[in-house]
């Protein structure tokens, strides 16, 4: 699994570019929804590409105690989950919603999601 990071790395920069052009030569006032679609996937991808190896490689450099797999699994799930809360928080901002509630309400989602994901296979076994 950890032959893939490159990948991951790759289609992380990539996306980057791709925000990089819509953030400076798409006009957000003429613009289809489209473009504000592709805005917020590439965007999930660059923070969970980005996020997830950088938290596997600085796990592995500093705790060596579990294997590689295991960090590779916690890293992306972290940064899955990180990835979808700044998310919702883009999508809430495109729509012109956020506001202090709706980001706690965001959070509190995204918390529960990640609390039954770790609790949930435990409670099932």
């Amino acid at each position: 699994m950890a032959k893939y990071l490159p990948l991951f790395f790759l289609i992380s920069a990539l996306s980057f570019f791709g925000i990089v052009w819509i953030v400076f030569d798409v006009d957000p006032n003429v613009a289809t929804w489209h473009f504000f679609a592709i805005f917020v996937v590439l965007f999930f991808l660059a923070i969970f590409g980005f996020l997830g190896t950088l938290i596997f490689y600085a796990r592995t450099f500093f705790l060596k105690r579990y294997s590689r797999d295991s960090y590779l699994k916690n890293s992306f799930k972290i940064a899955f989950f990180v990835a979808i809360f700044a998310t919702i928080i883009l999508i809430l901002d495109i729509l012109k919603l956020l506001s202090g509630f709706n980001a706690f309400l965001g959070f509190l989602a995204v918390s529960l999601f990640a609390l039954y994901s770790l609790l949930g296979k435990k409670l099932e076994e």
